[in-house]
């Protein structure tokens, strides 16, 4: 993780890791113990946690009314008070970046091509996907490397389902994660360009 370029005094930061060494400024560790633990491939541990954060921050006394989920790989550099307030309506549960991807299949096609995942997985979800129903091409895919969530009843079915269904399937969180909210739509969400957060939230390679 980075050190937060741009932190406000009435933001809880939480970083979490299975090393509980790992310390980086402005962020509180938060150690992953034996029961959040999953599986032996880190994709697919750290896929857990972004999906189950909202109870995971729970079960730890810290229950939130909101959180903006990041990837390792993003710095903060502006305020998020700004940010959340300028995309997340109140009828949102939340907020995703859109994708150049038209669907899972094409997601999983990009997988394939750079190596990102085992092709018997990739092909075993793509076939799963199928047999669902899911179209060739959707109007609202979307990336997850950043979201905004609003602790709704959507997202408490979103972190029961994702948790079920990801077992056994590509270790990607995208498509799974596009999949699972054409399949059930609990969620009212804002889709907005990369270039909306420029302001607030950067990219930065591993």
């Amino acid at each position: 993780m980075w050190p937060i370029l741009w932190e406000d005094s009435d933001w809880k930061y939480y970083l979490f890791t299975d090393k509980p060494d790992y310390q980086v400024d402005g962020w509180e560790t938060i150690e992953l113990t034996d029961k959040w633990y999953i599986s032996d491939n880190p994709k697919r541990q750290a896929n857990y946690v972004k999906y189950n954060t909202f109870k995971l921050l729970e079960s730890l006394g810290k229950e939130v009314d909101l959180l903006v989920v990041i990837d390792a790989n993003i710095k903060i550099a502006g305020p998020l008070d700004d940010f959340v307030n300028t995309h997340l309506l109140n009828t949102y549960d939340g907020v995703f970046l859109q994708s150049n991807r038209i669907s899972a299949y094409d997601d999983l096609d990009h997988c394939m091509k750079f190596d990102k995942d085992d092709e018997d997985e990739l092909i075993r979800t793509a076939e799963f996907f199928e047999e669902s129903g899911y179209p060739a091409k959707v109007q609202d895919y979307f990336q997850t490397t950043v979201s905004i969530r609003r602790n709704t009843s959507g997202w408490k079915v979103i972190e029961e389902v994702f948790t079920k269904t990801y077992e056994g399937y590509s270790k990607r969180d995208q498509p799974m994660m596009n999949f699972i909210n054409w399949k059930y739509p609990v969620l009212d969400l804002n889709l907005i360009p990369m270039d909306k957060i420029a302001t607030y939230l950067q990219y930065e390679k591993h």
